[in-house]
C-alpha cells in the first residue's frame, strides 16, 4: 500500500510553528473547555466565517490536490463521498450500500437517487466510474488510497444508479473504506477546479477562492441533504495557530479550529466566547514510531523497554498542559474495535534490564521531529531526557514540516514523531504497513489484518482486530503516549459543527450561527 505525505496530513493534522505561543491580548482566569458544538441549533441565514490551518499557494479546490486542513474542511462541504463517518459508524452518502461478493474480490455499488450537482445537472454512475480514473491518475498530486484497494479501470456501470467495482484484495466492508479514505465525487469529465468550473453536489458551492488566503462558498440550496443553515461560509487560511487565535479575538472570525493548548489554559476575556473540545472519542494520539529495521529497535526487548521508561503523565502534563490523558501505545483510540487495555507503568528497572540484555546500552538512536503537530519537538525533546536513564542516547532530529515525512529519511531514522485521530484501524494499520520506517513486519500482524479487512463476519472481524492490537501491545513498534484533545475557539451563537472524519477537519454542512 503506497502511503502518501497528503494521507499524514489527513491523519494528524498540520497545526503549524509555534507550540510555547502565549495568547495575545487581555487573558481571563482558564475554565475547562466546553464540550460539543454549540448549545443552540444554527439558525437559516447569516453568514458563517471560520479559520483553519492552511497551506499557502498549494491549496486547491481540486479535492485531489491541496493537503492543509483547510483543504480538508473546505472540499468536505463542496463534494460529497459515497460514504461518511458518524462516531465509527458508516453512514451512507452519495451511495446507499456497497455490497461485497462472497468472496470479497468485488462489491456492488448503489447510488442514491435524485443527487444533483451544483450546475443543476443529475448525478449518475458515469459521474462515480470518472471518479474512480481521476482519484487515482498517477498524474494526481494526491491520489486516493482507495487505488490499493479497489480496480479502477475496471469499475463497470450497470446502470444510471448501479455500479460493479472489482478489487485489488478481498474486502468484507468495501463501505468503510469508501468512508474512511479521501473519495470524493467529482463529475464526469472534470478537469478544471477554478472558482468558476469547480462543480460538486456538496452544500455550499465556490464562488471566490484565493490560494492562502480564503474562500467564499455560497449555500447550494438543491443540496440533497437538506439546505445548510448559514447564507455563506467564509473560509480563511492561516498558517500560524495563534494568528488563528486572534481572528476570532478581533472579531474577524466566528469559529477558530485546531487552536493551541496554551490558549486554554491562559483563557479568554470575552463572556460571548468559549474553548471548546471535541471530547474524548475525537482526541489524537501522540507519539512515536520506532523503527524495527534498524537495531537497536530490530530488537523486541529495547521496544519493550522504551514503553516502560517513558513517564507518560510528565508528556500530559508538559507538552498537552494537561488538556488530555495518557495513552496505551496503541492507535486509533475512540474508534470501533479499539483495545482499551491498561497503560504501561513506568518501571526503570526492568527498563535497564532489558536494554542489558539487549546488549544496547549506550546506543544512540535518532528520533526525527518537525513542528508538523503542536508539541512533536518538545515532546521528543523530553523522551531524550527520559530515554538517558536506561542508557539510550537519543539525538532529536528536527526538520521542518515539508520535509518531515520524506521517505527515505524515515527510513534511515531509528524513529519518527506520529499523531493519530481517532481514524478506522483499517486506514491507521493499512498505511503504516505500507511506509518504510514505520511498517512493522510480524507474520501474526499480517495474518490478522487480512482477516479483519476481509471478513463479513462482524465477530470474525472483531476478533481479527483484538489480534492486530495484542500483538502491537506485546511487541509492537508504536509508542502513543498521551491522548490530547481536540481545541477549537467559537462565538457561542456558532452552532451545528459536525465530526465525520477527524475532529481537526469538522464537516460545516450543518454550521451555522443560533
Amino acid at each position: 500500500m503506497s502511503f502518501t505525505r497528503r494521507d499524514l496530513f489527513r491523519t494528524a493534522g498540520i497545526a503549524g510553528a509555534g507550540f510555547l505561543l502565549a495568547a495575545c491580548g487581555t487573558s481571563a482566569p482558564a475554565s475547562a473547555p466546553v464540550a460539543g458544538a454549540g448549545t443552540s441549533a444554527a439558525r437559516r441565514g447569516g453568514v458563517l466565517r471560520a479559520v483553519f490551518t492552511g497551506g499557502g499557494a498549494g491549496e486547491s479546490l481540486d479535492p485531489y490536490a491541496g493537503g492543509s486542513p483547510i483543504d480538508f474542511v473546505r472540499h468536505d462541504v463542496l463534494f460529497d463521498s459515497l460514504f461518511t463517518l458518524d462516531n465509527a459508524e458508516v453512514v451512507p452518502g452519495l451511495a446507499l450500500a456497497a455490497e461485497p461478493a462472497p468472496d470479497g474480490r468485488s462489491f456492488v455499488l448503489r447510488l442514491r437517487e435524485g443527487v444533483r450537482w451544483h450546475d443543476g445537472s443529475t448525478f449518475t454512475a458515469q459521474d462515480v466510474a470518472y471518479s474512480f480514473r481521476y482519484m487515482n491518475a498517477p498524474e494526481r498530486a494526491y491520489p486516493s488510497q482507495l487505488g490499493s484497494f479497489v480496480d479502477s479501470a475496471a469499475v463497470r456501470v450497470r446502470d444510471p444508479l448501479t455500479l460493479e467495482v472489482p478489487t485489488k484484495q478481498a474486502l468484507g466492508d468495501p463501505a468503510l473504506f469508501l468512508a474512511a479514505f479521501p473519495a470524493k465525487m467529482v463529475k464526469d469529465g472534470a478537469t478544471s477546479f477554478t472558482a468558476a468550473t469547480a462543480v460538486g453536489t456538496g452544500a455550499y458551492r465556490v464562488t471566490a477562492f484565493e490560494a492562502g488566503r480564503e474562500a467564499r462558498l455560497a449555500r447550494f440550496d438543491g443540496y440533497w441533504g437538506g439546505a445548510a443553515p448559514a447564507d455563506e461560509l467564509v473560509l480563511l487560511s492561516l498558517t500560524d495557530p495563534q494568528a488563528k487565535v486572534n481572528t476570532v479575538l478581533t472579531g474577524q472570525s466566528d469559529f477558530a479550529g485546531d487552536i493551541p493548548f496554551t490558549t486554554a489554559k491562559t483563557g479568554v476575556a470575552n463572556a460571548d466566547l468559549e474553548i471548546r473540545t471535541a471530547g474524548e472519542n475525537n482526541r489524537t494520539a501522540f507519539g512515536f514510531v520506532l523503527n524495527p529495521a534498524l537495531k537497536p529497535f530490530d530488537d523486541p526487548r529495547v521496544r519493550k523497554a522504551v514503553r516502560l521508561a517513558i513517564d507518560r503523565q510528565a508528556l500530559v502534563d508538559t507538552i498537552l498542559l494537561g488538556y488530555g490523558s495518557v495513552g496505551n501505545d496503541l492507535l486509533c483510540a475512540g474508534a470501533k474495535y479499539f483495545a482499551a487495555k491498561e497503560p504501561l507503568a513506568r518501571d526503570l528497572d526492568k527498563a535497564r534490564g532489558l536494554v542489558r540484555e539487549a546488549g544496547a546500552e549506550g546506543a544512540e538512536v535518532t528520533i526525527r521531529t518537525a513542528e508538523y503537530e503542536i508539541g512533536y519537538n518538545a515532546s521528543t525533546q523530553l523522551l531524550a531526557e527520559q530515554l538517558k536513564a536506561i542508557g539510550l542516547v537519543v539525538k532529536p532530529q528536527i526538520v521542518g514540516p515539508a520535509e518531515f515525512f520524506r521517505p527515505e529519511a524515515v527510513a534511515a531514522a531509528h524513529g519518527v514523531s506520529f499523531s493519530s485521530g481517532a481514524v478506522p484501524l483499517a486506514v491507521m494499520y493499512g498505511r503504516l504497513t505500507g511506509f518504510p520506517g514505520l511498517a512493522f513486519p510480524d507474520e501474526r500482524l499480517k495474518t490478522a489484518f487480512g482477516t479483519a479487512i476481509a471478513s463479513t463476519d462482524e465477530g470474525v472481524r472483531a476478533q481479527a482486530w483484538a489480534e492486530v492490537q495484542d500483538v502491537m501491545f506485546d511487541r509492537g513498534n508504536t509508542i502513543v503516549w498521551g491522548q490530547a484533545d481536540v481545541l477549537s475557539l467559537a462565538r457561542k451563537s456558532v452552532a451545528g459543527i459536525t465530526v465525520r472524519d477527524q475532529a481537526k477537519y469538522p464537516y460545516l454542512g450543518k454550521a451555522g450561527l443560533a
